[in-house]
């Protein structure tokens, strides 16, 4: 595939997606490297407009040039008060069971919740709440052990 085909493979998975205004993201591709430049309206939209360009048959690079509309970085401990009581007024998660821990913007979920949903909701309300670079989701399901699948490190990864 050349480089022309891929770009017209990532455009199209990014305008077949509501997790990503493929408006806000412009795609350049060189020598199978594709470049993500524009700015999205949060961390979770930027991280998947990554993941998804990875995904792409023949892609081998992704540089994420993306910058997220009026990011603020905020005090870990401002942090760590917005994603505990997000998670508190959220109807899916049982808050009480979850440890919230913030460094340099990033989020890490610690504790037990008692199903798979509840795990992806508490990590879907710490990802949406604005300051968050990153969440790390370490909550165990009662009676499953620990795996972790750890996301790939990718150039760029922080807003700017």
């Amino acid at each position: 595939m050349d480089d022309t085909q891929l770009k017209q493979a990532v455009e199209q998975v990014l305008r077949e997606t509501s997790r990503v205004d493929q408006n806000e993201v412009q795609v350049e591709v060189r020598d199978a490297t594709v470049t993500l430049t524009g700015a999205v309206d949060s961390a979770i939209e930027k991280r998947n407009a990554r993941t998804m360009a990875e995904d792409v048959p023949g892609v081998k690079q992704v540089t994420d040039q993306l910058t997220v509309k009026n990011f603020v970085r905020r005090a870990d401990e401002e942090l760590v008060a917005e994603v505990r009581n997000a998670l508190q007024r959220d109807a899916f998660v049982e808050a009480g069971t979850v440890e919230v821990y913030a460094s340099n913007g990033e989020i890490r979920l610690d504790g037990t919740v008692p199903d798979y949903h509840m795990r992806k909701a508490a990590a879907d309300v710490a990802w949406w709440t604005p300051g968050v670079i990153n969440v790390e989701n370490l909550l165990l399901v009662n009676g499953e052990d620990f795996v972790d699948v750890s996301p790939l490190e990718v150039e760029n990864s922080e807003p700017r």
